[in-house]
């Protein structure tokens, strides 16, 4: 078979890339051990029937669920039959591509009662789990509470006399809702439950909550369970999200998980050295989402990248035609300086997500290997790090996610392009796992106490705060500018480190001001929640911040001899790195000018130099594209793209896709005679 334009076009614009596309993957994952264990759990999926794509944009809810349910069941025996790790689990679920009933399972369930149980509720509930013979889920959100955990209304009463906790849906609200996992699959959960013990209350706390039986799968007298129904946009539609309510239901005393709270025989209830120890598990899920979402958005900007590179239109001449190469061939898309200009951050903000995944996961694992200890110096910091993250990687991912299928114009719209699916996938991070700007406020809180520290002992103001020693001599402070002289000026890190480090402070600063005049002024009184703008401008500054430090690190280590191979880097990948880096830090700054000029600290002469310099690194990257995009080394099974296949083959493969629509298998469409034909001859016959 001939080939055609596309595959040509795609493959041309691969013989530009001037860096070893092998070497650009291994920095990405970790190294090349990394990515063959990568290819190989993907194999495993790609090859199994049970995971076949094919059908899966005209499954309703009731038959994806149950298709969900195939899927959990087969993972679960793969990860058994090959003594798969947990990162390899996660691996797996990459590669299905879907969020599946069991994924809180090992994402939420286990990892839960490891880090709060003690050791013998490990020892009880653990080796099951890991076997499968009970599977669990995390059940925390109500249909009336969400991110508002102190007003759960779910209940946990002790019972002296028989040693066990009565759990009670005390209002039609109390029931628990949107648990993935609950609806169909699960026999067990950890439910965040409110302690009263002697009509005194104690708090949320998690209990281990049996709610099917392991004989008939019936839920236990006492519980209603059921599914919640589907979701917007068609996404999560194999999830089988679902609600609890609890009747009076009795557990014993020992299922309350018990490593930090505990509560004796006697009643006795003893609390936990740190009122926060529970946040561990809130920590891995946020910081999990950070790494998912540069998986999802790097695989929304390769189809994009590889489909605008096939796409031709209009004959309009830039400084990248290829008119000298196709004489009479239309202009390719990617070729157009404004494609560029929103595409080409979106790649550079993928490789952030990456290198900012790492390390959220580095400071999480510290955390629990301190926390195991009884050593909670990291927690606030971690905590409010992670809660950051969360809000800013998901809104931008969401929303690059978006921009990657409007790229692509009118077939960016059909659902074989695997973004719909993408985007159905990636949206509701922006509200689960703490609201995006209810969130905001985890990290404004920290910053707000960093101040104080930095005032009265600013020799321990933690390392990521340290800029906000700038802003103590507050005069000196605003005084300060940026010093770029020259356009080059803008690519010295050092330079856009400190920029970011001016915003941050004064924004920390004036949100400490205001939150103190509120406090002090009795005739006006504020409270905290007037000041959730600025909490949001703050949390997101700082997130900014530390992403575009995280990478700008990551590419130090890659040319750095005494860095762990792992993650080092060629020179020709570095070189390309260096400049991937500057834009992500110079765009951050250029789509958020505002902050940095409205205190002076950008002079009007800057801001023109600036995108001037965004403009000039955009286009040095045209070549790269393409190569950019091929390391994050998603497999044509992964992707589900009939226009961002690895071949390039577009219009083939979409129109084959279009060939397997049900409605194609009849030349007369079902409803003709009793709609259409009717219709027609209402008014009589009419020849052609």
């Amino acid at each position: 078979m001939a080939e055609s334009q596309n595959m040509k076009d795609l493959a041309h614009a691969r013989t530009k890339v001037s860096f070893d596309i092998k070497d650009m993957t291994n920095f990405l994952h970790g190294g090349e051990a990394n990515v063959e264990q990568r290819r190989y759990i993907i194999d495993l999926i790609a090859k199994d029937p049970v995971f076949n794509k094919d059908d899966w944009g005209w499954l309703n809810h009731t038959d994806a669920v149950k298709r969900g349910i195939a899927m959990s069941t087969r993972l679960a025996e793969i990860k058994m039959e090959h003594d798969l790790n947990d990162l390899d689990f996660a691996t797996m679920m990459e590669a299905i591509d879907d969020t599946l009933p069991i994924v809180l399972h090992n994402g939420a369930f286990i990892p839960v009662i490891t880090s709060q149980g003690t050791e013998e509720q490990i020892e009880k509930w653990i080796p099951p789990a890991e076997k499968f013979q009970i599977i669990g889920c995390y059940a925390q959100t109500e249909l009336g509470h969400g991110s508002n955990l102190s007003q759960l209304e779910t209940t946990a009463t002790f019972v002296k006399e028989t040693d066990e906790w009565e759990i009670n849906s005390t209002s039609f609200t109390a029931a628990k809702w949107w648990i993935g996992g609950l609806g169909a699959l699960c026999t067990h959960a950890v439910v965040q439950a409110r302690i009263f013990i002697e009509g005194k209350d104690y708090g949320a706390h998690v209990f281990v909550v049996p709610l099917r039986s392991l004989d008939d799968h019936r839920p236990f007298p006492g519980i209603e369970i059921g599914d919640i129904g589907p979701k917007a946009y068609n996404g999560f539609n194999k999830m089988d999200n679902g609600f609890a309510r609890f009747n009076k239901y009795r557990i014993p005393r020992d299922n309350m998980l018990m490593r930090f709270s505990k509560v004796s025989r006697e009643g006795v209830y003893t609390k936990p050295p740190h009122s926060k120890l529970a946040y561990g598990s809130m920590v891995l899920l946020r910081s999990v989402l950070i790494k998912q979402m540069a998986l999802y958005l790097s695989r929304a900007v390769t189809v994009s990248t590889r489909y605008l590179t096939v796409r031709r239109q209009f004959n309009n001449p830039t400084s990248r035609n290829d008119s000298d190469l196709n004489p009479g061939l239309e202009t390719q898309v990617i070729n157009y300086p404004m494609v560029q200009n929103r595409l080409f951050p979106m790649i550079a903000q993928s490789y952030a997500l990456f290198a900012a995944g790492s390390v959220m996961m580095e400071m999480y694992i510290g955390l629990m290997t301190g926390l195991s200890s009884g050593n909670i110096a990291a927690l606030a910091e971690v905590h409010a790090m992670s809660s950051a993250l969360k809000s800013y990687c998901t809104t931008f991912a969401v929303a690059g996610v978006e921009e990657s299928r409007k790229l692509m114009g009118g077939h960016g719209f059909s659902y074989f392009t695997g973004i719909a699916h993408l985007f159905a996938s990636t949206v509701p991070s922006n509200t689960y796992e703490g609201d995006n700007y209810v969130l905001t406020q985890q990290m404004a809180r920290y910053l707000l106490k960093e101040v104080k520290t930095a005032r009265t002992e600013p020799e321990k103001v933690t390392p990521y705060s340290k800029y906000l020693l700038l802003g103590l001599n507050r005069s000196a402070f605003s005084r300060t500018t940026c010093s770029v002289a020259q356009p080059d000026d803008w690519l010295n890190p050092a330079v856009q480190l400190a920029a970011f480090e001016h915003r941050c402070a004064r924004l920390a600063y004036e949100l400490s001001d205001a939150v103190e005049q509120g406090g002090l002024d009795t005739a006006n009184p504020k409270t905290w929640s007037d000041h959730n703008i600025e909490c949001y401008r703050i949390s997101h500054a700082h997130a900014q911040y530390v992403m575009v430090l995280w990478l700008i690190q990551a590419v130090r280590d890659a040319h750095n001899p005494e860095t762990d191979v792992e993650r080092r880097a060629e020179p020709a990948s570095v070189k390309v790195l260096e400049r991937i880096s500057n834009l992500h830090a110079l765009h951050t700054i250029q789509t958020n000018l505002a902050d940095f000029v409205e205190d002076g600290y950008f002079s009007p002469a800057q801001c023109q130099s600036l995108r001037a310099q965004v403009k000039a690194i955009v286009a040095s990257l045209a070549d790269d594209a393409v190569g950019l995009v091929d390391a994050f080394d998603h497999p044509d099974f992964l992707l589900n793209s009939a226009l961002g296949a690895s071949d390039g083959d577009a219009y083939k493969r979409l129109w084959d896709k279009a060939q397997s629509e049900p409605l194609n298998r009849r030349q007369v469409c079902d409803g003709y005679e009793e709609y259409i034909r009717p219709l027609l001859k209402k008014h009589g016959e009419f020849k052609l």
